[in-house]
């Protein structure tokens, strides 16, 4: 029988939960403050974790209007991590860490220690998804669950009732804490350091994403509204589940040439295309003519204002029934989501349509802002903007409850002034470039006696705060090809790093109903790059199990998938690591260090501001006298 050592320490576990002191309801620019006491003698920070109930609507908004807005979900990426904009982390007023960027430092965090099984995990904890489809989205119900489509409905397809269809809910979140002091390995005294940790929330452009198709698309393509047929089509459009919504079974694979229910693939069945269909009854959405188009606007009065260029055109829209056409219906729909208008889109000679081909439809405007609304008849009404809100945060803090003589051991050795603890934290240094500038010097202002790495994240400052994208957060090549490094007057790496993306003769084009590329087939980070990118991360302390984020924005200079350079997943960023290992650091203090970060002439339009995480090793002392932080 197993018998423990006569010297072991025993020690007991315990959790408990620490609401914020400062309310219970917050939204964005709110400072959520939560205290951590004295009596709560020993805890398990690295163990501990923040939990809040989120909902994904506008606090100031009649629930009428908020009924308009589109489905929206928290940045895929991070989840529930995107809503701290900064952390603040006091005992009795003297700072122990201060933590700007916090959601573009967890954006490199949780892609480099990404996998299938840790997605997983996420998404059923922290809100993470693996795409903005309905069907990864937990911050909303899903529509109709897949069923046969019926064959015995009437010829205009199958009409289903309001409340089957999406709603958004509020979900409890539970998100561990970044930074030193919440990931060290050590029990934490706060019976001799209480804690007063302060939580800023992000605007809400920077937490939220409208549904889409991928890489932050959001226009639906839909099929041509037919001439000469009068009635319902006035009114209607028809859209390819399966295409657009990534929809399984039934439809074409690919584009949006209709076809009937019957051409299935082997193995699939005749199912209902609405559940990943972000559409529903009452909201209002933005159809988009090419320009040239005939189409003319009937029961409002002008005309259709067509898209030409980056001019945003458009007519707004509100749905009265979303249906599926089935086996009755007409031939050239069956199988294909109907939406049909409050009022009609085109009208032509005898109350006919115009025709027009090429459409598409939004829940924003092309710039990811709401759409004007008709409510009650009232048009038109403007919508409050996009928001969220958060409910109940608390700290469920894992309590450590140690033995009496151990207790006596450390307040003695708090008395002598032997309470050291070192933990590994960061402080984020900003670098602006303007747009067209190609060889760049960033003065990085650092003086800390044990730097770790230096991780250079590079943002686009044109539309950071945008629903339709994560470029606020989301470090990106922006047509960049190489880099260095300088400390103290020598230059490491001792040779530049290149950062052209290396490409195969031919670039495949991937299927076109599949809506979310794990990579970019064809183009892969140089090898030098990708070397260095290891190194810092793993000096940063960050367990990173591939790198293979890195190629998620590659180069501006051709025809490599350029309209989803800034949009993709991922978190694009250039490095350096200092010291030989985890555990080694370099002394910075009263040392110049610059980053030379160049840019290729061609296509080089946007500015840059360029966060520099400095992830370095900090001492707390607790004595007597108080705390003390060393850098």
């Amino acid at each position: 029988m197993f018998q423990p050592r006569s010297d072991a320490v025993q020690i007991g576990y315990d959790s408990f939960k620490v609401p914020a002191r400062n309310g219970n309801t917050f939204t964005e620019s709110n400072i959520v403050r939560f205290n951590l006491e004295r009596n709560m003698g020993m805890a398990d920070l690295a163990n501990s974790y923040l939990e809040l109930e989120v909902e994904l609507n506008h606090p100031n908004s009649s629930d009428l209007v908020n009924a308009t807005m589109p489905m929206m979900s928290l940045e895929r990426d991070i989840g529930g991590s995107c809503l701290i904009e900064e952390m603040h982390i006091r005992s009795e007023g003297r700072p122990i860490e201060s933590l700007r960027h916090y959601a573009e430092y967890a954006k490199i965090h949780y892609n480099a220690t990404k996998s299938e099984s840790i997605t997983n995990k996420r998404s059923r904890l922290e809100g993470v998804a693996k795409s903005y489809m309905p069907q990864d989205n937990s911050f909303c119900t899903n529509n109709q669950p897949i069923a046969a489509i019926q064959t015995n409905s009437a010829v205009n397809g199958i009409t289903l009732a309001t409340n089957n269809y999406w709603k958004p809910i509020r979900r409890k979140i539970c998100i561990p804490l970044l930074g030193g002091i919440f990931t060290s390995p050590r029990s934490f005294p706060l019976m001799g350091m209480p804690l007063e940790v302060e939580l800023i929330m992000a605007k809400h452009l920077r937490v939220l994403r409208v549904a889409n198709v991928g890489d932050g698309i959001n226009a639906v393509a839909v099929q041509n509204i037919g001439a000469g047929i009068a009635g319902v089509e006035m009114s209607t459009i028809y859209i390819n589940g399966r295409s657009q919504f990534n929809t399984p079974g039934g439809g074409a694979a690919a584009g949006i040439t209709p076809n009937t229910v019957t051409a299935l693939t082997e193995g699939e069945e005749q199912l209902n295309s609405l559940n990943n269909c972000w559409f529903r009854p009452g909201q209002v959405v933005r159809v988009y003519a090419p320009a040239g188009s005939d189409i003319a606007v009937d029961n409002v009065g002008g005309s259709f204002a067509t898209l030409a260029g980056d001019n945003e055109g458009g007519t707004n829209r509100t749905i009265q029934s979303v249906k599926v056409i089935d086996q009755t219906g007409p031939a050239a729909q069956r199988g294909h989501i109907a939406i049909t208008f409050t009022d009609a889109l085109s009208t032509g000679a005898a109350g006919q349509n115009t025709g027009s081909t090429g459409l598409s439809v939004s829940t924003t405007d092309q710039s990811g802002n709401p759409l004007v609304v008709t409510v009650n008849g009232t048009n038109p009404a403007t919508p409050g903007p996009f928001g969220y809100q958060i409910f109940n945060p608390r700290l469920v803090i894992q309590k450590v409850i140690p033995p009496p003589q151990v207790m006596s051991q450390m307040a003695s050795a708090i008395s002598r002034g032997g309470m050291n603890m070192d933990i590994v934290s960061w402080t984020a240094i900003d670098n602006a470039v303007p747009a067209g500038q190609t060889n760049t010097t960033n003065i990085l202002p650092i003086d800390l006696s044990r730097v770790k790495s230096i991780m250079s994240v590079p943002t686009n400052t044109f539309s950071q705060d945008n629903v339709l994208n994560s470029n606020a957060i989301q470090g990106a090549n922006l047509n960049s090809f190489q880099y260095q490094y300088q400390v103290d007057g020598k230059l490491i790496p001792d040779r530049v790093v290149d950062l052209r993306v290396e490409r195969f003769p031919v670039v495949l084009t991937p299927p076109a109903d599949q809506t979310l590329k794990p990579y970019r087939v064809g183009s892969f980070v140089s090898g030098f790059h990708r070397y260095e990118a290891e190194k810092t991360l793993r000096s940063a302390n960050i367990d990173y199990t591939n790198t293979n984020f890195l190629t998620n924005n590659p180069s501006t200079l051709d025809s490599i998938a350029n309209n989803y350079n800034q949009t993709e997943p991922g978190c694009w960023f250039v490095g350096r690591s200092f010291g030989a290992g985890v555990g080694s650091s370099k002394n910075l203090v009263g040392k110049s260090v610059l980053l030379y970060l160049n840019y290729n002439t061609a296509n080089n339009t946007v500015g840059k501001l360029i966060k520099n995480f400095v992830v370095h090793i900090r001492t707390i002392s607790l004595d007597m006298n108080g705390v003390s932080v060393f850098y």
